[in-house]
């Protein structure tokens, strides 16, 4: 399987030489999986796919934009993922990736007036209905680093977990799309790292909170929801 990667944003320069590109994080998440093999596409640099049967799954990435901001290559972006949705192409998406899918498919997403999500915080509600994840837990505690949220869902999804500060943190479109708000593909110390930086904007509480939560829970349910990607990578490689 060949998972194509519509590569938002890229990582700090200071935080490359230890962690890489933002593409790589997502290359080592995948490894154990069924994916094999990857193409990366820095789309906010204007570099874009030609078609979705370009790859087999395709993963649209985290981002500091706000998929309301009005670059071109958002909207060439949403452009292909409503391309990929009438194809029934496999999507992922992850924080951005997660709002702009929403977006593009006819939901909104905006700066959310609960503030910031950061760090690890709990996930109340699961839909144990839903078959698109793994066998669930009643409840998560998710990696995230967010002001903006989906405020109005997409047509046809369902809400795989959610919570009062974040009702549409995990959703699905039959089974060839899944997205979450929260970033699996951090770990705790890159995590760290990052809301550091971002001190200076969301404020000392903010930040001293979040990082009280990664050491107290680190990566807390993250193995889980990559099972679930996996899960969800799995059933794609059945699918075709």
């Amino acid at each position: 399987m060949k998972l194509g990667i519509l590569l938002c944003d890229d990582h700090y320069p200071e935080s490359i030489p230890t962690y890489g590109h933002y593409d790589d994080a997502f290359k080592r998440l995948f490894q154990d999986s069924a994916i094999n093999s990857y193409s990366t596409f820095r789309c906010f640099e204007e570099e874009y796919p030609n078609s979705p049967d370009d790859c087999d799954i395709w993963l649209v990435t985290g981002s500091k934009w706000g998929v309301y901001d009005p670059d071109s290559w958002i909207k060439a972006v949403s452009e292909f993922v409503r391309r990929c949705d009438e194809a029934k192409r496999p999507l992922l998406g992850v924080c951005f990736g997660h709002q702009l899918i929403h977006q593009a498919l006819g939901g909104r997403a905006d700066k959310s007036n609960k503030g910031w999500g950061m760090g690890v915080y709990p996930i109340e509600s699961m839909n144990r209905d839903q078959g698109s994840m793994s066998s669930r837990p009643t409840a998560l505690n998710l990696i995230a680093c967010h002001q903006d949220q989906v405020q109005s869902p997409a047509p046809d999804f369902s809400v795989i977990a959610g919570s009062t500060f974040c009702p549409f943190a995990i959703t699905a479109k039959e089974n060839h799309i899944l997205t979450m708000q929260c970033h699996p593909e951090f770990t705790p110390d890159f995590l760290i790292q990052l809301v550091e930086r971002l001190r200076e904007k969301a404020g000392d509480k903010v930040v001293d909170n979040a990082i009280r939560s990664i050491k107290e829970h680190g990566g807390g349910d993250r193995d889980y929801v990559i099972a679930s990607m996996f899960a969800f990578v799995e059933h794609q490689t059945l699918e075709q």
